[in-house]
């Protein structure tokens, strides 16, 4: 039924959640899991406290290549980390795929699972509610309503 599932990771213990429920709908079945983990892009925003005076951005080579180093870094670090998932999962007839992206997470997960021609999203919601839902805004609800494919959302079961 499902042969190429998208399963987005953050690193966490509660995202993992949902690891148990694939290993069950991957049982006797051949499939390709495409593991997804995307690290946002930082911006920084703050009210001046003086008028805001324009002038060019300048930006130096150093700078750069710092950003650069730190990207990969982090890139590489996650890719590691999809690696190691990976290997539990992949096994038989079963394949497993690994991406890094950065952006907004949502966008990125729908992104990815068009790309991919996913069958399903699976994944877990990180049980949010009240103030912190509202700042951060719920990925699996985004994903939920943008996807065009089915949707697994386990909820993540806090210690």
């Amino acid at each position: 039924m499902y042969q190429r599932i998208v399963i987005p990771l953050d690193g966490s213990e509660l995202a993992e959640q949902v690891l148990p429920h694939v290993r069950d709908l991957l049982h006797n079945r051949t499939a390709t899991v495409c593991l997804i983990s995307i690290a946002p892009i930082a911006a920084t925003v703050s009210a001046p406290a003086a008028p805001i005076r324009l002038y060019p951005l300048v930006v130096s080579r150093a700078d750069l290549e710092a950003q650069s180093q730190e990207r990969d870094r982090i890139e590489d670090e996650l890719r590691n980390y999809l690696r190691g998932v990976a290997l539990n999962l992949a096994h038989g007839n079963v394949t497993a795929e690994v991406e890094v992206r950065f952006g907004e997470p949502a966008e990125e997960i729908i992104a990815y699972a068009e790309d991919a021609h996913a069958d399903l999203i699976a994944m877990c919601t990180h049980g949010r509610t009240g103030l912190a839902r509202w700042a951060y805004g719920s990925v699996a609800e985004k994903v939920m309503r943008h996807a065009h494919c089915p949707i697994l959302l386990v909820r993540a079961m806090h210690e």
